[in-house]
């Protein structure tokens, strides 16, 4: 009898341990998403339909930086590197006060007569550089460039504004922003990441004496490169200096990273039974839907895909 009450306790604990372990156990969702249809135009507001209630949703447009594609995989390219920046000269009448070198001889010394004496290269004429305008800054828009001849033989690049104040002339500002170095992929131009931000560039002035004594003072900081000139230089000496940049070397590949997900439910969220997207380009998209229940003992998920074409 007292054998059979043991064994009666044992197939009672067994079933209690067994049932707490079902009620914690993942299970895969149900879950499923359709649409009215496969074509739609640019700008339809699409309604996707949703069966099912998962604890979480994320979604995929299959566009650049939100394609399921790349959500394990990262973009690598071979890429073209651009330079482009924004300017503005204003007040006085030197209009020449700036110029935009490059050279592959510096070494490394920012002292203002090693500065001077490097072979510099004038590459002003690749680009959109402004004259005077009006006595406050106005920027504009340098272009897009390729600049891959300058990093042709592997050796670093410095890059350099040559900023000066002729004889003759009257207090010139010129001041640079967003001067950055871009990778441009070569199968696709539209994909692209910055290599270089003028923060990182880290530029810093090399200035001669009449510079460096001058009240007042070009100024750098991570957003801004600024030139001031002098008031009323009717007669030497003259200010000169170079806003020169640190090293720049270019990989032959940029890596964007994976594409990242945008969660439209989360587990305190209630059922959801639709979602609307639209698309601002047209092209081929595979849409994908990443449905999962999670606790901690661990996640399941499923996916779901919609090929959808997108006309002007």
């Amino acid at each position: 009898m007292v054998t059979m009450k043991r064994y009666l306790i044992i197939i009672s604990v067994a079933l209690i341990m067994a049932s707490c372990q079902d009620l914690y156990e993942v299970e895969a969702p149900v879950f499923d998403v359709r649409t009215d249809q496969q074509v739609y135009r640019v700008g339809d507001m699409i309604r996707f339909q949703i069966e099912g209630d998962p604890d979480m949703i994320n979604f995929y447009s299959g566009t650049m930086g939100n394609d399921y594609a790349y959500h394990d995989q990262e973009r690598v390219y071979d890429l073209t590197p651009t330079l482009s920046f924004r300017s503005a000269k204003y007040a006085g009448n030197n209009e020449d006060c700036a110029e935009l070198l490059y050279t592959t001889e510096f070494n490394g010394n920012y002292d203002y007569e090693n500065v001077k004496v490097t072979n510099w290269i004038n590459i002003s004429d690749r680009f959109n550089i402004p004259p005077i305008v009006g006595t406050s800054a106005t920027f504009s828009a340098s272009g897009t460039v390729d600049v891959s001849d300058l990093f042709e033989d592997g050796k670093p690049v410095y890059f350099a504004w040559y900023c000066k104040t002729n004889e003759a002339s009257q207090r010139t500002q010129f001041q640079v922003s967003d001067f950055n170095i871009t990778g441009v992929s070569t199968v696709d131009p539209e994909i692209s990441g910055v290599l270089y931000s003028q923060a990182q560039l880290g530029f810093d002035w090399s200035l001669n004496p009449e510079a460096s004594e001058d009240p007042t003072l070009p100024n750098i900081n991570t957003s801004r490169i600024l030139w001031t000139g002098t008031f009323n230089n009717l007669s030497g000496p003259h200010k000169e200096g170079y806003a020169v940049s640190a090293a720049v070397t270019v990989p032959e590949q940029m890596n964007l990273g994976f594409d990242a997900h945008t969660v439209i439910k989360s587990i305190q969220n209630v059922n959801m039974t639709e979602y609307f997207y639209a698309f601002d380009k047209a092209g081929e998209y595979e849409v994908a839907f990443v449905a999962y229940n999670v606790n901690f003992k661990g996640r399941e998920e499923i996916v779901r895909k919609i090929k959808l074409t997108i006309e002007e």
